[in-house]
Protein backbone atom coordinates (compact mmCIF):
# COMPACT_ATOMS: atom_id res chain seq x y z
CA UNK A 1 0.00 0.00 0.00
CA UNK A 2 1.57 3.44 -0.85
CA UNK A 3 0.28 6.49 0.65
CA UNK A 4 2.01 9.01 -1.65
CA UNK A 5 -0.11 11.64 -3.09
CA UNK A 6 -0.33 11.64 -6.77
CA UNK A 7 0.47 14.84 -8.76
CA UNK A 8 -2.76 16.20 -9.66
CA UNK A 9 -1.61 16.22 -13.39
CA UNK A 10 -1.59 12.01 -13.47
CA UNK A 11 -4.79 12.28 -11.78
CA UNK A 12 -6.24 14.54 -14.59
CA UNK A 13 -4.87 12.11 -17.30
CA UNK A 14 -6.12 9.01 -15.56
CA UNK A 15 -9.46 10.59 -15.40
CA UNK A 16 -9.33 11.79 -18.76
CA UNK A 17 -8.70 8.28 -20.26
CA UNK A 18 -12.13 6.90 -17.99
CA UNK A 19 -9.56 5.32 -15.58
CA UNK A 20 -10.39 5.59 -11.49
CA UNK A 21 -7.86 7.22 -9.75
CA UNK A 22 -5.18 5.17 -8.12
CA UNK A 23 -5.58 3.61 -5.31
CA UNK A 24 -4.38 5.63 -2.05
CA UNK A 25 -4.76 3.08 0.59
CA UNK A 26 -7.29 -0.26 1.05
CA UNK A 27 -8.56 -1.86 3.90
CA UNK A 28 -10.76 -5.01 5.38
CA UNK A 29 -12.60 -3.99 8.29
CA UNK A 30 -15.74 -3.86 10.72
CA UNK A 31 -18.19 -1.41 9.38
CA UNK A 32 -20.82 -0.28 12.09
CA UNK A 33 -22.65 2.30 12.83
CA UNK A 34 -22.71 4.86 15.85
CA UNK A 35 -26.38 6.28 15.62
CA UNK A 36 -26.10 8.26 12.41
CA UNK A 37 -22.51 8.05 11.88
CA UNK A 38 -20.85 5.46 9.75
CA UNK A 39 -17.61 3.92 11.10
CA UNK A 40 -14.71 0.89 10.03
CA UNK A 41 -12.49 -0.68 12.49
CA UNK A 42 -9.53 -2.73 11.30
CA UNK A 43 -6.02 -3.32 12.72
CA UNK A 44 -2.53 -1.59 11.02
CA UNK A 45 0.69 -2.92 11.54
CA UNK A 46 2.76 -0.82 13.72
CA UNK A 47 5.29 -0.31 11.31
CA UNK A 48 3.08 1.02 8.72
CA UNK A 49 1.12 3.22 10.97
CA UNK A 50 4.63 4.75 11.45
CA UNK A 51 5.87 5.01 8.22
CA UNK A 52 2.44 5.83 6.39
CA UNK A 53 -0.28 7.18 8.45
CA UNK A 54 1.72 10.21 9.88
CA UNK A 55 0.94 13.93 9.63
CA UNK A 56 3.42 14.10 7.30
CA UNK A 57 1.85 11.65 4.62
CA UNK A 58 -1.79 11.13 4.84
CA UNK A 59 -3.28 12.43 8.56
CA UNK A 60 -3.87 15.95 8.95
CA UNK A 61 -3.59 18.02 12.67
CA UNK A 62 -3.69 22.00 13.23
CA UNK A 63 -4.30 23.22 16.30
CA UNK A 64 -8.00 24.70 16.34
CA UNK A 65 -8.93 27.88 14.92
CA UNK A 66 -11.88 29.59 16.00
CA UNK A 67 -12.18 31.73 12.71
CA UNK A 68 -11.55 28.49 10.42
CA UNK A 69 -14.89 27.22 9.98
CA UNK A 70 -13.12 24.58 6.55
CA UNK A 71 -11.20 22.13 9.29
CA UNK A 72 -11.83 20.22 12.40
CA UNK A 73 -8.88 21.26 14.24
CA UNK A 74 -7.15 19.92 17.07
CA UNK A 75 -6.14 21.12 20.99
CA UNK A 76 -2.19 22.21 20.79
CA UNK A 77 0.96 19.60 20.63
CA UNK A 78 2.19 19.60 24.55
CA UNK A 79 6.24 18.13 24.10
CA UNK A 80 5.78 16.78 27.98
CA UNK A 81 2.74 15.06 26.94
CA UNK A 82 4.73 13.62 23.52
CA UNK A 83 7.62 12.42 25.59
CA UNK A 84 6.24 10.71 28.07
CA UNK A 85 4.58 8.42 25.19
CA UNK A 86 7.61 7.83 23.24
CA UNK A 87 9.50 7.33 26.41
CA UNK A 88 6.88 4.40 27.35
CA UNK A 89 6.86 2.79 23.62
CA UNK A 90 10.90 2.59 24.21
CA UNK A 91 10.42 0.85 27.36
CA UNK A 92 8.03 -1.52 27.11
CA UNK A 93 7.73 -5.21 25.58
CA UNK A 94 4.10 -4.16 24.99
CA UNK A 95 3.33 -1.22 23.02
CA UNK A 96 -0.37 -0.70 23.37
CA UNK A 97 -1.03 2.86 21.70
CA UNK A 98 -5.23 2.13 22.30
CA UNK A 99 -7.63 2.78 19.16
CA UNK A 100 -6.52 6.10 16.82
CA UNK A 101 -9.94 7.56 15.50
CA UNK A 102 -9.88 9.37 12.17
CA UNK A 103 -12.28 10.89 10.27
CA UNK A 104 -12.60 11.59 6.42
CA UNK A 105 -15.27 12.73 4.05
CA UNK A 106 -16.99 9.89 2.48
CA UNK A 107 -17.22 11.22 -1.07
CA UNK A 108 -18.29 8.63 -2.95
CA UNK A 109 -16.38 9.36 -6.14
CA UNK A 110 -12.95 8.77 -4.46
CA UNK A 111 -14.27 6.64 -1.02
CA UNK A 112 -15.89 3.32 -2.32
CA UNK A 113 -17.22 0.57 0.19
CA UNK A 114 -17.80 -2.75 -0.49
CA UNK A 115 -19.77 -5.02 2.04
CA UNK A 116 -18.35 -8.74 1.68
CA UNK A 117 -20.61 -10.29 4.74
CA UNK A 118 -22.83 -9.57 7.76
CA UNK A 119 -20.97 -10.87 11.06
CA UNK A 120 -23.77 -10.52 13.29
CA UNK A 121 -26.59 -7.30 13.52
CA UNK A 122 -25.47 -4.27 12.84
CA UNK A 123 -21.87 -5.04 11.64
CA UNK A 124 -20.47 -6.14 8.15
CA UNK A 125 -17.52 -7.26 7.62
CA UNK A 126 -16.37 -4.59 4.48
CA UNK A 127 -13.48 -3.38 2.34
CA UNK A 128 -12.55 0.57 1.98
CA UNK A 129 -11.13 1.47 -1.25
CA UNK A 130 -9.60 5.35 -0.91
CA UNK A 131 -8.80 6.94 -3.88
CA UNK A 132 -6.11 9.28 -4.72
CA UNK A 133 -8.06 12.89 -4.47
CA UNK A 134 -9.94 11.73 -1.80
CA UNK A 135 -10.19 14.16 0.75
CA UNK A 136 -7.71 14.70 3.76
CA UNK A 137 -8.04 12.13 6.73
CA UNK A 138 -7.95 14.26 10.09
CA UNK A 139 -6.56 13.07 13.46
CA UNK A 140 -9.85 13.20 16.07
CA UNK A 141 -7.93 11.31 18.96
CA UNK A 142 -4.37 10.47 19.33
CA UNK A 143 -2.70 12.93 17.88
CA UNK A 144 -0.18 12.89 20.74
CA UNK A 145 0.20 8.77 20.64
CA UNK A 146 0.87 9.34 16.65
CA UNK A 147 3.48 12.06 17.14
CA UNK A 148 5.33 9.72 19.74
CA UNK A 149 5.17 6.87 17.50
CA UNK A 150 6.74 9.15 14.45
CA UNK A 151 9.68 9.76 16.54
CA UNK A 152 10.12 6.19 17.93
CA UNK A 153 10.35 4.88 15.02
CA UNK A 154 12.50 7.50 13.10
CA UNK A 155 15.01 6.63 16.17
CA UNK A 156 15.11 2.77 15.97
CA UNK A 157 13.80 1.88 12.37
CA UNK A 158 17.10 1.35 11.24
CA UNK A 159 18.68 -0.21 14.23
CA UNK A 160 20.96 -3.43 14.02
CA UNK A 161 21.93 -3.87 18.00
CA UNK A 162 21.18 -3.06 21.41
CA UNK A 163 18.47 -1.54 22.66
CA UNK A 164 16.76 0.34 19.69
CA UNK A 165 16.78 -3.12 17.91
CA UNK A 166 14.62 -4.57 20.49
CA UNK A 167 12.19 -1.93 20.31
CA UNK A 168 12.31 -2.18 16.37
CA UNK A 169 11.37 -6.05 16.43
CA UNK A 170 8.42 -5.34 19.21
CA UNK A 171 6.88 -2.51 17.19
CA UNK A 172 7.51 -4.46 13.81
CA UNK A 173 5.58 -7.50 15.72
CA UNK A 174 2.99 -5.05 16.51
CA UNK A 175 -0.42 -3.48 15.30
CA UNK A 176 -2.58 -0.48 16.28
CA UNK A 177 -6.52 -0.55 15.73
CA UNK A 178 -7.80 2.25 14.15
CA UNK A 179 -11.57 3.61 13.69
CA UNK A 180 -12.05 5.27 10.63
CA UNK A 181 -15.20 7.96 11.09
CA UNK A 182 -16.70 8.35 7.47
CA UNK A 183 -17.46 12.12 8.28
CA UNK A 184 -16.44 15.20 6.69
CA UNK A 185 -18.25 17.82 8.87
CA UNK A 186 -15.64 19.63 10.88
CA UNK A 187 -17.92 20.90 13.54
CA UNK A 188 -19.33 17.11 13.76
CA UNK A 189 -15.57 16.33 14.08
CA UNK A 190 -14.36 18.91 16.20
CA UNK A 191 -17.45 18.08 18.84
CA UNK A 192 -17.07 14.82 18.55
CA UNK A 193 -13.26 15.28 19.83
CA UNK A 194 -14.63 17.29 22.90
CA UNK A 195 -16.78 14.55 23.82
CA UNK A 196 -14.75 11.65 23.38
CA UNK A 197 -11.20 13.28 24.59
CA UNK A 198 -10.27 11.02 26.75
CA UNK A 199 -6.61 10.33 27.14
CA UNK A 200 -5.40 13.56 28.19
CA UNK A 201 -8.08 16.59 30.21
CA UNK A 202 -9.42 18.44 27.69
CA UNK A 203 -8.90 22.70 28.59
CA UNK A 204 -12.39 24.05 29.08
CA UNK A 205 -10.98 27.00 26.86
CA UNK A 206 -10.54 24.72 24.08
CA UNK A 207 -14.14 22.61 24.86
CA UNK A 208 -15.71 26.69 24.78
CA UNK A 209 -14.83 27.28 21.41
CA UNK A 210 -15.13 23.69 19.61
CA UNK A 211 -18.40 22.34 21.04
CA UNK A 212 -21.24 23.46 19.34
CA UNK A 213 -23.51 21.37 21.13
CA UNK A 214 -24.46 23.56 24.18
CA UNK A 215 -25.88 26.94 23.87
CA UNK A 216 -23.87 28.61 26.24
CA UNK A 217 -20.85 28.01 23.92
CA UNK A 218 -22.45 29.04 21.23
CA UNK A 219 -22.68 32.52 22.49
CA UNK A 220 -19.22 32.56 24.19
CA UNK A 221 -18.27 31.61 20.53
CA UNK A 222 -20.61 34.59 18.81
CA UNK A 223 -18.89 37.20 21.34
CA UNK A 224 -15.65 35.75 21.19
CA UNK A 225 -15.81 36.38 17.49
CA UNK A 226 -17.54 39.86 17.43
CA UNK A 227 -16.68 41.63 20.70
CA UNK A 228 -13.42 44.69 20.51
CA UNK A 229 -12.54 43.10 23.72
CA UNK A 230 -11.50 39.66 22.65
CA UNK A 231 -10.14 40.41 18.91
CA UNK A 232 -6.81 38.78 18.52
CA UNK A 233 -6.89 38.26 22.51
CA UNK A 234 -8.28 35.34 23.61
CA UNK A 235 -6.49 32.26 24.65
CA UNK A 236 -8.28 29.00 23.81
CA UNK A 237 -4.51 26.87 23.28
CA UNK A 238 -1.87 27.24 24.91
CA UNK A 239 0.14 30.28 24.17
CA UNK A 240 3.02 28.81 22.39
CA UNK A 241 0.40 27.25 19.76
CA UNK A 242 -1.34 31.30 18.97
CA UNK A 243 1.93 32.44 18.85
CA UNK A 244 2.61 29.76 15.71
CA UNK A 245 -0.35 31.69 13.94
CA UNK A 246 0.33 34.91 15.83
CA UNK A 247 3.94 36.34 16.78
CA UNK A 248 2.62 39.34 18.68
CA UNK A 249 -0.40 37.24 20.06
CA UNK A 250 -0.81 38.41 23.75
CA UNK A 251 -3.38 36.62 25.89
CA UNK A 252 -5.82 38.75 27.98
CA UNK A 253 -8.99 36.09 29.15
CA UNK A 254 -9.36 32.61 28.19
CA UNK A 255 -12.27 31.43 26.27
CA UNK A 256 -14.13 29.90 29.55
CA UNK A 257 -14.30 33.16 31.12
CA UNK A 258 -15.64 34.51 28.09
CA UNK A 259 -18.18 32.20 27.60
CA UNK A 260 -19.32 32.71 31.32
CA UNK A 261 -19.10 36.46 31.15
CA UNK A 262 -21.30 36.35 28.05
CA UNK A 263 -23.70 33.90 29.44
CA UNK A 264 -24.13 36.28 33.24
CA UNK A 265 -24.36 39.62 30.44
CA UNK A 266 -27.34 37.21 28.74
CA UNK A 267 -29.22 37.05 31.84
CA UNK A 268 -28.03 34.16 33.48
CA UNK A 269 -25.69 36.14 36.40
CA UNK A 270 -24.41 34.14 38.34
CA UNK A 271 -26.45 31.46 38.63
CA UNK A 272 -23.82 29.25 36.86
CA UNK A 273 -22.62 27.16 39.47
CA UNK A 274 -22.26 24.43 36.72
CA UNK A 275 -22.39 23.63 33.48
CA UNK A 276 -25.37 22.24 33.51
CA UNK A 277 -27.46 25.05 35.53
CA UNK A 278 -25.55 27.80 33.61
CA UNK A 279 -27.00 25.66 30.52
CA UNK A 280 -30.46 25.41 31.84
CA UNK A 281 -30.64 29.19 33.13
CA UNK A 282 -29.43 30.41 29.30
CA UNK A 283 -32.31 28.01 27.93
CA UNK A 284 -34.73 30.35 30.01
CA UNK A 285 -33.63 33.24 28.91
CA UNK A 286 -34.00 32.16 25.34
CA UNK A 287 -37.05 30.51 25.49
CA UNK A 288 -38.12 33.60 27.16
CA UNK A 289 -36.84 35.63 24.02
CA UNK A 290 -38.45 33.26 21.49
CA UNK A 291 -42.52 33.73 23.29
CA UNK A 292 -44.34 35.57 21.61
CA UNK A 293 -42.41 36.13 18.34
CA UNK A 294 -41.44 34.41 15.36
CA UNK A 295 -37.96 34.02 15.57
CA UNK A 296 -36.35 30.46 16.36
CA UNK A 297 -33.91 29.31 19.42
CA UNK A 298 -30.42 29.68 17.42
CA UNK A 299 -32.11 33.45 15.94
CA UNK A 300 -32.71 34.67 19.21
CA UNK A 301 -29.45 33.26 20.80
CA UNK A 302 -27.99 35.60 17.81
CA UNK A 303 -29.85 38.32 18.58
CA UNK A 304 -29.11 37.83 22.40
CA UNK A 305 -25.50 37.78 21.00
CA UNK A 306 -25.35 40.94 19.74
CA UNK A 307 -27.05 42.71 23.12
CA UNK A 308 -23.99 41.01 24.83
CA UNK A 309 -21.46 42.27 22.20
CA UNK A 310 -23.10 45.64 22.14
CA UNK A 311 -22.69 46.17 25.77
CA UNK A 312 -18.91 44.71 25.79
CA UNK A 313 -17.75 47.05 22.97
CA UNK A 314 -19.47 50.10 25.47
CA UNK A 315 -17.28 48.83 28.50
CA UNK A 316 -14.31 48.54 26.31
CA UNK A 317 -14.47 51.82 25.44
CA UNK A 318 -14.86 53.64 28.59
CA UNK A 319 -13.69 51.61 31.58
CA UNK A 320 -9.95 52.52 32.74
CA UNK A 321 -7.65 50.07 31.03
CA UNK A 322 -9.90 48.59 28.36
CA UNK A 323 -10.11 51.72 27.40
CA UNK A 324 -6.49 52.03 26.69
CA UNK A 325 -6.25 48.69 24.73
CA UNK A 326 -9.20 50.43 22.51
CA UNK A 327 -7.44 53.42 21.25
CA UNK A 328 -4.22 51.60 20.99
CA UNK A 329 -2.31 52.94 23.92
CA UNK A 330 -2.23 50.65 26.26
CA UNK A 331 -0.98 46.84 25.40
CA UNK A 332 -2.12 43.74 27.20
CA UNK A 333 1.22 43.15 29.03
CA UNK A 334 0.93 46.61 30.17
CA UNK A 335 -2.79 46.41 31.35
CA UNK A 336 -2.62 43.16 33.05
CA UNK A 337 0.12 44.24 35.26
CA UNK A 338 -1.85 47.82 36.11
CA UNK A 339 -5.45 46.93 36.53
CA UNK A 340 -7.14 44.41 38.59
CA UNK A 341 -9.73 43.61 35.42
CA UNK A 342 -7.17 41.84 33.61
CA UNK A 343 -7.83 38.99 36.27
CA UNK A 344 -11.18 36.89 35.26
CA UNK A 345 -12.48 38.16 38.46
CA UNK A 346 -12.67 41.50 37.37
CA UNK A 347 -14.22 40.24 33.96
CA UNK A 348 -17.13 38.49 36.16
CA UNK A 349 -17.39 41.51 38.16
CA UNK A 350 -17.97 44.24 35.57
CA UNK A 351 -20.51 41.42 33.50
CA UNK A 352 -22.66 40.70 35.77
CA UNK A 353 -23.07 44.44 36.90
CA UNK A 354 -24.02 44.97 33.23
CA UNK A 355 -26.24 42.25 33.76
CA UNK A 356 -27.54 43.73 36.94
CA UNK A 357 -28.45 46.94 35.24
CA UNK A 358 -30.71 44.73 32.67
CA UNK A 359 -32.22 42.97 35.11
CA UNK A 360 -33.14 46.16 37.29
CA UNK A 361 -34.52 47.58 33.98
CA UNK A 362 -31.83 50.65 34.15
CA UNK A 363 -29.72 52.43 31.30
CA UNK A 364 -27.15 50.27 30.78
CA UNK A 365 -24.59 52.87 29.77
CA UNK A 366 -25.17 54.76 32.86
CA UNK A 367 -23.94 51.91 34.57
CA UNK A 368 -20.81 51.21 32.48
CA UNK A 369 -20.25 54.51 33.39
CA UNK A 370 -20.30 54.57 36.72
CA UNK A 371 -18.13 51.17 36.43
CA UNK A 372 -15.65 53.31 34.77
CA UNK A 373 -15.61 55.87 37.69
CA UNK A 374 -14.27 53.43 40.00
CA UNK A 375 -10.55 52.80 40.84
CA UNK A 376 -9.47 49.63 38.90
CA UNK A 377 -6.24 50.38 39.11
CA UNK A 378 -3.63 48.18 41.01
CA UNK A 379 -1.86 51.08 42.78
CA UNK A 380 -5.16 52.57 44.01
CA UNK A 381 -3.99 52.12 47.68
CA UNK A 382 -4.33 54.43 50.88
CA UNK A 383 -2.51 53.41 53.95
CA UNK A 384 -3.68 52.11 57.08
CA UNK A 385 -1.75 54.31 60.29
CA UNK A 386 0.17 52.36 62.89
CA UNK A 387 -2.23 51.39 65.88
CA UNK A 388 -0.38 50.65 68.69
CA UNK A 389 -3.31 49.62 70.95
CA UNK A 390 -4.12 46.87 68.36
CA UNK A 391 -0.39 46.00 68.01
CA UNK A 392 -0.88 46.32 64.15
CA UNK A 393 2.39 48.26 62.38
CA UNK A 394 1.51 50.82 59.56
CA UNK A 395 0.33 48.89 56.19
CA UNK A 396 -1.46 49.46 52.74
CA UNK A 397 -4.79 47.96 50.98
CA UNK A 398 -6.50 48.92 47.88
CA UNK A 399 -8.95 51.74 48.26
CA UNK A 400 -12.20 49.90 46.83
CA UNK A 401 -11.41 46.42 46.22
CA UNK A 402 -9.38 44.94 48.90
CA UNK A 403 -10.44 41.60 49.95
CA UNK A 404 -12.38 41.19 46.79
CA UNK A 405 -10.61 41.25 43.66
CA UNK A 406 -7.16 42.59 45.61
CA UNK A 407 -4.82 41.56 48.35
CA UNK A 408 -2.72 43.81 48.97
CA UNK A 409 1.19 42.71 50.23
CA UNK A 410 4.60 44.32 50.39
CA UNK A 411 6.81 43.75 48.00
CA UNK A 412 10.89 43.23 49.30
CA UNK A 413 12.64 43.29 45.82
CA UNK A 414 10.34 46.38 45.27
CA UNK A 415 10.16 48.01 48.41
CA UNK A 416 6.71 48.78 48.07
CA UNK A 417 3.32 47.55 48.50
CA UNK A 418 1.10 45.92 46.15
CA UNK A 419 -2.01 45.06 45.27
CA UNK A 420 -2.05 41.81 43.41
CA UNK A 421 -5.14 39.74 42.32
CA UNK A 422 -6.84 37.96 45.09
CA UNK A 423 -8.19 34.47 42.80
CA UNK A 424 -11.14 34.12 41.04
CA UNK A 425 -12.90 32.30 43.71
CA UNK A 426 -16.55 32.80 43.58
CA UNK A 427 -16.88 33.99 46.72
CA UNK A 428 -14.67 36.72 46.12
CA UNK A 429 -15.90 37.84 42.66
CA UNK A 430 -19.32 37.69 44.01
CA UNK A 431 -18.83 39.99 47.06
CA UNK A 432 -16.84 42.18 44.73
CA UNK A 433 -20.33 42.55 42.76
CA UNK A 434 -22.66 42.94 45.45
CA UNK A 435 -19.80 45.70 46.83
CA UNK A 436 -19.88 47.37 42.96
CA UNK A 437 -23.55 47.70 43.26
CA UNK A 438 -24.51 48.82 46.35
CA UNK A 439 -21.91 52.07 45.81
CA UNK A 440 -23.27 52.62 42.30
CA UNK A 441 -27.00 52.50 44.19
CA UNK A 442 -25.63 54.80 46.85
CA UNK A 443 -23.90 57.49 44.75
CA UNK A 444 -26.30 57.67 41.65
CA UNK A 445 -29.56 57.72 42.89
CA UNK A 446 -31.27 57.21 39.60
CA UNK A 447 -29.60 53.43 39.58
CA UNK A 448 -30.65 52.67 43.13
CA UNK A 449 -32.54 49.73 41.70
CA UNK A 450 -29.66 47.73 41.15
CA UNK A 451 -29.03 47.38 45.05
CA UNK A 452 -33.00 46.01 45.37
CA UNK A 453 -33.08 42.05 46.74
CA UNK A 454 -35.39 41.23 43.81
CA UNK A 455 -32.19 42.33 41.80
CA UNK A 456 -30.02 40.49 44.06
CA UNK A 457 -32.31 37.39 43.34
CA UNK A 458 -32.43 38.05 40.02
CA UNK A 459 -28.89 37.55 39.64
CA UNK A 460 -28.30 35.12 41.56
CA UNK A 461 -26.57 36.77 44.59
CA UNK A 462 -29.61 35.86 46.73
CA UNK A 463 -30.99 32.59 47.23
CA UNK A 464 -34.49 31.88 45.82
CA UNK A 465 -37.45 31.98 48.66
CA UNK A 466 -38.78 28.81 48.54
CA UNK A 467 -42.22 29.59 48.43
CA UNK A 468 -43.76 26.00 50.00
CA UNK A 469 -47.18 24.61 50.52
CA UNK A 470 -49.00 27.17 52.02
CA UNK A 471 -50.64 26.37 56.09
CA UNK A 472 -53.46 24.50 56.78
CA UNK A 473 -56.18 26.96 58.12
CA UNK A 474 -58.13 26.25 60.72
CA UNK A 475 -61.58 25.20 60.55
CA UNK A 476 -63.73 26.85 63.66
CA UNK A 477 -66.84 24.88 63.97
CA UNK A 478 -70.11 27.27 64.05
CA UNK A 479 -71.53 27.95 67.30
CA UNK A 480 -74.12 25.94 68.98
CA UNK A 481 -77.86 27.85 68.84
Amino acid sequence: MSTTTLPDSKRLRAALKGEKPPIRFERIGFLSHAGELQKIVWSEPTKSLAENWTFDNLLTREDYDLDDDGRPGQRGVYEEQVKKIADGIRTTSRPYLGTLVVGMEPDTEFVEIEVIQEVMPGVSLARITVREGAPVVWSVDGQHREYALDRVWKQVKDAEDGDPLVVRRYLEESATEITLLLEGDPDVLATLFVKMGSTKPIDPSLIAVMDKENATNRLGQYVIRNARLCAGRIGYLPDSAHKRRDPNFAGLYKAAGVRSAASAIAGVGVRDRSPKARETNLAAVIRKRVTGTRLSGTEALTVVGAEVVELLDLAFERIPGWRGLSEGTLTVPEFRKQYLHSATAGLHVIANVIAAARIANVDPSKVVDALAELPWQRDALRTVPEDKEAGTEEYAVHVFFEGTLAKTAYDDRALCWRAGASGATRSNYELAIKTVLRHIAAEHPDLQALDTDTTFTELGLIARRSVGRPKKSTVVPPAAE
